[in-house]
């Protein structure tokens, strides 16, 4: 591989570095091969450690190291995420905090502790660690700062395992990760990768948009900047449009960008399933090889409703004697929310086989089990639906009047019945039916909708095909349903990418695709929007600048007509 002068200088410098730079730049393949030079120079027994967020990410770079590095430097570089290196180091030292043994509230089981908790739940989680040694997901990173600034053992040992550690992202870690890393670079060589201009996460607690300026006070970094550069999209400009929309610069598209607007009677799921059949068709040609493609959407319900229709041959509205062919694809949808809501479902398919009390209590009871999930995530207003549903169960069962809407409502549709015939496609259709008619009902199925069940091959309907008591009913549906959505959790990190990937643009971050296909709804969720303050459009458009530089030669834009310009 032939370097320029910059990073050779890189590879030769000895001190923290901070090295800047867009997508495509080569921070990741230069931080790698800094690895490489430095392990040769390292004990048998040390490693260099790669931090990055994501398990997508992780993967990324794994994948990278195999194409640059040989098999004993990669056996001697762990690429982990922060969560996952936090988590060792507590569970290993967490004693010598509170003088006993650490244990981990895994996330389900949290959500559970959280709804049933009356209370301030962050001071609870404090004092679970503190007194108890029992560690939430977000007490981790905390905890392990703790330990390495606090304790010179420590410290000394991760510090001698890891000479060289590098921070992936490093403009978004929070407070708790920036003190952990601070207290790591007394000892360790630090190595910093930024791109100031992807911090789409300030959002969350703790992210401090000064901190690449924290970092140049605190470490005192050689610095490095790589914005120049583009090996992902080389030549195609991308990047420099992604700029432009971020800066509002008035600038052309590029020729890999193209925008297709759309009018009623045509619609933007027609209009997106249309993009994709073309792209996908243009990129085979173009590379000789299947390509990867990006559906990218504000939010995961825009996401769902393109999943559903791309999930079927359609008539194309604008030629009648063509047909959409159905577009087999990846929905990469928010876990938590979804899979219980998916428990509900799941619960009303049981219902021909369980008595009335049965049926009525496992559905309510799956339905307060959801908003135990989002009170975890912080919906206040969720814990008021959670009594009210209970109240319902209880009244249910002690043969009083039932007030809550929604607790009538499921109670009507099981005594009305569900015909249920042995497809699992149409059968979870048919149950997700009865979640209507509430405001409870209408949330959880719009949050079902993101579950991929389309088609028999589906993993879900297999598993509920082995559910079918072969007469009336699933048996055990919510448990099957379960099951597969732990399993697809644990496969989705080692999961090779698939042609078309589904999701939303936050979580597209990190990864990377041939082509990628931006698409708004008329009605909600705009890319842009005049009325907004300049604080919402900035971050808006730092967003749609990761969403375009995911990939690597085109871009199309799904927009209606008369939408707000990206430039200028």
């Amino acid at each position: 591989m032939e370097l320029d002068d910059t990073r050779r200088e890189i590879l030769a410098a000895e001190n923290h570095l901070l090295i800047l730079g867009g997508p495509g730049c080569g921070k990741t393949t230069i931080a790698l091969l800094k690895a490489a030079t430095t392990l040769d120079r390292l004990e048998p027994e040390q490693r260099v450690l790669f931090l990055s967020f994501s398990r997508a990410a992780v993967r990324q770079i794994s994948d990278r190291m195999r194409g640059l590095l040989p098999r004993a430097s990669r056996s001697r570089l762990e690429v982990r995420t922060f969560h996952s290196f936090f988590l060792e180091l507590v569970r290993a030292h967490g004693p010598l905090l509170t003088g006993k043994p650490s244990s981990f509230i895994a996330p389900d089981r949290e959500r559970q502790l959280r709804a049933d908790f009356h209370g301030d739940w962050a001071q609870e989680t404090h004092r679970l660690a503190r007194e108890e040694g029992r560690y939430v997901f977000d007490r981790l990173a905390g905890t392990a700062a703790t330990l390495l600034s606090g304790n010179l053992a420590v410290r000394a040992l991760y510090s001698d395992t890891y000479p060289l550690i590098i921070v992936d992202e490093f403009q978004d870690t929070n407070n708790d990760q920036w003190q952990a890393v601070q207290a790591l670079s007394q000892e360790s060589t630090i190595v910093c990768l930024a791109d100031p201009d992807q911090r789409i996460f300030d959002f969350v607690e703790g992210v401090d948009d000064k901190r690449i300026e924290q970092a140049n006070e605190y470490l005192d970094p050689t610095s490095f900047d790589l914005s120049k550069d583009n090996h992902r999209s080389p030549g195609g400009g991308l990047l420099d449009y992604a700029n432009a929309v971020l800066r509002n610069t008035p600038t052309p598209p590029p020729s890999s960008v193209a925008t297709w607007t759309y009018a009623w009677p045509v619609t933007y799921k027609t209009q997106a399933h249309r993009a994709i059949v073309a792209i996908h068709s243009h990129l085979e040609k173009h590379l000789g090889r299947t390509p990867t493609v990006a559906v990218l959407a504000s939010t995961n319900a825009l996401v769902a409703r393109i999943s559903e229709t791309i999930s079927d041959n359609r008539e194309d509205l604008e030629n009648a004697k063509r047909i959409l062919p159905a577009v087999d694809h990846e929905l990469n949808w928010d876990p938590e929310l979804s899979a219980a809501a998916g428990y509900v479902v799941a619960s009303v398919m049981e219902w021909p086989d369980l008595s009335r009390v049965q049926a009525i209590s496992s559905t309510m009871s799956a339905i307060a089990d959801f908003y135990r999930i989002k009170l975890s995530g912080g919906t206040t207003g969720a814990r008021a639906k959670i009594t009210t549903i209970e109240r319902a169960i209880s009244a249910f069962h002690r043969g009083a009047k039932v007030l809550s809407k929604t607790g009538k409502v499921i109670i009507t549709a099981v005594d009305d019945g569900v015909q249920l015939n042995g497809d699992p496609v149409s059968d979870w259709q048919i149950a997700r039916a009865r979640l209507h008619g509430s405001t409870e009902l209408e949330e959880i199925f719009a949050r079902a909708r993101l579950l991929r069940l389309f088609k028999a091959t589906d993993a879900l309907a297999w598993a509920l095909m082995d559910a079918w008591n072969g007469r009336d009913a699933y048996t055990d549906a919510a448990q099957a349903v379960r099951q597969v959505l732990a399993a697809e959790a644990l496969e989705a990190a080692q999961a090779e990418p698939v042609a078309v990937s589904l999701m939303n643009m936050h979580k597209s971050k990190g990864k990377e695709f041939d082509g990628v296909i931006i698409v708004e709804d008329q009605y909600a969720a705009p890319l842009l929007d005049p009325a907004w303050d300049q604080s919402r459009s900035q971050a808006a458009r730092r967003v749609l600048r990761v969403a375009i530089t995911r990939a690597r030669h085109v871009v199309i834009f799904v927009r209606p007509a008369g939408a707000t310009p990206l430039t200028g």
